[in-house]
């Protein structure tokens, strides 16, 4: 099982875009080294997900929080299995996980289809 911490992780400044896409896949065109994706839920059939980049002249601020967070390494469409290691390891912890998630990505390779990927998932502990 991948290894998951606790992480306290300060506030960031950046510029952010609110978009609804159908899917992950969608993403792919978004994910650039240090672009942060937060996902806010769903309307209808879509993700709401915020596009954050950061930038220290950046209009808005992520809030510093206390993060469950563990890294993935691999397709972009399998992402998700992150969170399943963040769910089991809140489980057997007794930890409670909020929202919204973020994705840190660090590594996209766009020679890959989909493209291979190294992102932080990082969880906001309640």
């Amino acid at each position: 099982m991948a290894k998951v911490e606790v992480k306290e992780v300060p506030e960031i400044r950046g510029f952010s875009t609110i978009k609804k896409v159908p899917n992950r896949a969608a993403l792919q065109g978004d994910l650039k080294p240090n672009t942060i994706v937060i996902f806010h839920g769903k309307e209808g059939h879509e993700l709401l997900v915020e596009i954050f980049k950061p930038d220290p002249n950046g209009d808005k601020v992520l809030p510093s929080a206390t993060f469950a967070v563990t890294k993935f390494s691999g397709s972009s469409e399998k992402v998700d299995n992150a969170y399943a290691t963040l769910l089991f390891w809140a489980l057997k912890e007794g930890k409670s996980l909020g929202s919204p998630a973020r994705e840190v990505y660090t590594k996209i390779d766009t020679s890959q289809s989909p493209p291979e990927v190294e992102v932080e998932v990082q969880v906001p502990l309640q």
